[in-house]
């Protein structure tokens, strides 16, 4: 009798634990499933040149001390946005060899009626700074800078857990 018990309540466990549990947005997503992660700006700066202004070993590189990503308020106080330096990566046999500015914040903070950023690398002005991030957060879909859409990477590391890393070409 024990056994049958405990095999009875690991049965329902599994059962009652894999329910649906989105119906609204398109069924079908189980407890069990994998959730997508939130969304993040994923953004290369490169000179002229194509080098990558985030790698220490460049001429004229950015240091994270030397970046600063915020918003104003509409008093005009400024509010920092956190942000990380990712390294380069591999993915499969693919190599990606920018450094990435990354921010889950500003993505985030994007779905907010006011969606203007500034980014401000070293002593230059600061650039303006848009995001559209689609209806579930999962995903940045689109990055203006100083209002002009940045190109974003299309090759093989694209599919990396389903992200999109944008390019600004100074």
């Amino acid at each position: 009798m024990k056994k049958f018990t405990i095999a009875f309540a690991v049965l329902f466990v599994i059962i009652f634990g894999c329910k649906k549990i989105d119906e609204n947005n398109g069924g079908g997503l189980c407890a069990c499933s994998p959730v997508q992660s939130t969304a993040y700006l994923n953004l290369v700066i490169k000179n002229a040149g194509g080098e990558d202004l985030l790698s220490s070993t460049t001429t004229g590189s950015f240091s994270q001390s030397q970046i600063l990503l915020y918003s104003k308020d509409a008093n005009g106080i400024i509010k920092q946005i956190s942000f990380s330096i990712r390294p380069p990566f591999s993915y499969g046999g693919n190599q990606f060899d920018y450094y990435q500015l990354m921010s889950q914040e500003i993505a985030i903070l994007a779905k907010s009626i006011d969606n203007t950023y500034y980014l401000k690398l070293g002593n230059q002005a600061p650039y303006e700074v848009n995001l559209q991030v689609n209806s579930n957060l999962s995903k940045v879909e689109k990055v203006l800078i100083d209002k002009k859409e940045v190109p974003k990477e299309t090759g093989k590391v694209a599919t990396y857990y389903g992200m999109n890393i944008y390019y600004l070409n100074l």
